[in-house]
């Protein structure tokens, strides 16, 4: 194929995300690609001056491609033709080293790690965090050897997809087990279980049952991110079905609505994602959370969702700097542009201080409320318990509030709704109360950066 015939065909590409396959005369991939965008990428064969890629377009005769929803299923599908035709140019154009492997370990709470040379035991490269595999097998005692999907070209796309799919599919990443649940445990990411010994006393005595089924649900979150990863999402997601199906005719519900709502939430990542190269590193963005925000109107019992949603938090030292925040996620998500701040009113520092936390939610409350441009709420959570909870029932009216409590080590315990009911956060689903948390944890967070911010102004 000369430039001319490159150009040509080049011409008729889509500008859709896909992997592409340079073939020779007997119809044998010589190379396979991925691209974002397959016509401009294929453009960027026209200018090339690479004497290996020169040979490699001289030898082909056709270009084939395959168009994907996006770059992450791109990635995925171009994984499975390496693997499946092991082009020659593909080894001869890129150190092998380079290419990336998901590796699962053998154990009984199986981890995930990324390496560049699977199955060796001496390689500084194969590693889970900063522990390499010699010091893995000997930390963890492992009965099993690690299995391996791979290879994958682009490791900071790989990195993010793993990212992404634990947020659906919690799995461990500790690298010792512990007496206390990881904080990857109170925001979702981790089944907790897995990293808290069973001599514990901070884990809950399960019936044989439940911990069977613990263990159960560890197991289908590695093998759904195996499936995925080796390309058969669409028969895990009918897997899912199937199960969701079988656990509604059971009136199960809660657990069906989990299942739908990582069916959607599956199906939105292959459908919306994006991967994003303007900065240093590799982000991936997606859309909100239908399921939940549904799950969360039948909790409360609401006539229609929530979709708006602020919640509420104080910052202050010994009332110094007093600050509130008012943070909104809308449909799910944090929506930063309503976000607001509020200094608390002018009075000396023990004025403040005798105000106390209480009475500094109460007072912010009062000001959103002098706002009428703004939407209002169809929810509001706040930071707090039974007193914070009172403050802000005794000034807004006809909209449902939500206290978070937090436990003696600062962590989300409990929620306080209407009729002063308290829930164990570890009651709700999941993707519930992974919700709440996200809300509350934003909340501190803008709080926080706004104290810092007046505190750094006084110094000055």
């Amino acid at each position: 194929m000369n430039t001319a015939q490159l150009k040509e065909q080049t011409k008729k590409m889509p500008s859709r995300p896909g992997i592409y396959l340079f073939k020779n005369s007997k119809r044998k991939p010589l190379y396979i690609g991925k691209a974002l965008n397959l016509k401009n990428r294929l453009k960027s064969y026209l200018k090339t001056n690479n004497p290996r890629l020169e040979k490699m377009i001289m030898e082909s005769v056709k270009i084939e491609v395959t168009e994907t929803e996006n770059e992450i299923e791109a990635l995925i599908l171009e994984s499975q033709y390496i693997k499946r035709y092991k082009p020659d140019f593909n080894i001869m154009l890129r150190d092998d080293k380079q290419y990336g492997f998901v590796g699962f370990t053998g154990e009984e709470y199986s981890k995930i790690f990324i390496t560049h040379q699977p199955g060796s035991r001496n390689s500084s490269g194969l590693r889970l965090g900063n522990l390499s595999l010699d010091k893995l097998h000997l930390e963890f005692s492992l009965p099993g050897k690690p299995t391996y999907i791979g290879p994958f070209t682009d490791i900071g796309a790989l990195k993010t997809t793993l990212r992404l799919l634990r947020r659906i599919f919690p799995y461990c990443t500790c690298k010792q087990t512990h007496h206390n649940y990881c904080l990857n445990y109170h925001i979702g990411k981790c089944l907790g279980f897995c990293c808290c010994p069973k001599d514990s006393p901070k884990r809950p005595v399960l019936s044989f049952i439940e911990g069977s089924r613990r263990i159960s649900v560890y197991e289908k979150n590695i093998k759904a991110i195996k499936d995925i990863l080796s390309g058969k999402k669409y028969s895990l997601i009918k897997k899912i079905e199937k199960e969701m199906k079988m656990l509604s005719s059971r009136h199960e519900y809660e657990k069906a609505l989990e299942l739908q709502y990582k069916i959607e939430k599956l199906k939105k990542i292959f459908a919306n994602a994006k991967i994003n190269r303007a900065g240093s590193g590799v982000m991936i963005y997606h859309n909100s959370q239908p399921g939940t925000i549904e799950l969360l109107r039948k909790f409360l019992n609401l006539s229609s969702p929530p979709r708006r949603i602020e919640g509420y938090d104080i910052a202050n030292i010994q009332g110094k700097h007093a600050v509130g925040a008012m943070i909104v996620f809308t449909d799910g998500e944090p929506n930063k542009n309503e976000y607001r701040k509020f200094k608390i009113q002018n009075r000396t520092t023990s004025q403040v201080g005798t105000l106390g936390d209480v009475g500094m939610l109460r007072e912010v409350l009062a000001r959103r409320l002098k706002h009428p441009e703004w939407p209002m709420p169809d929810l509001i959570l706040v930071d707090g318990g039974k007193a914070q909870f009172n403050a802000i029932k005794s000034i807004v009216k006809n909209i449902p509030i939500i206290a978070l409590t937090k436990n003696e080590k600062h962590a989300g315990h409990k929620i306080l709704i209407e009729k002063n009911k308290e829930i164990l956060l570890s009651k709700l689903p999941a993707s519930l109360k992974n919700l709440l948390l996200q809300i509350d944890s934003e909340a501190h967070r803008f709080a926080i950066s706004y104290y810092r911010k007046l505190h750094a102004q006084s110094i000055k």
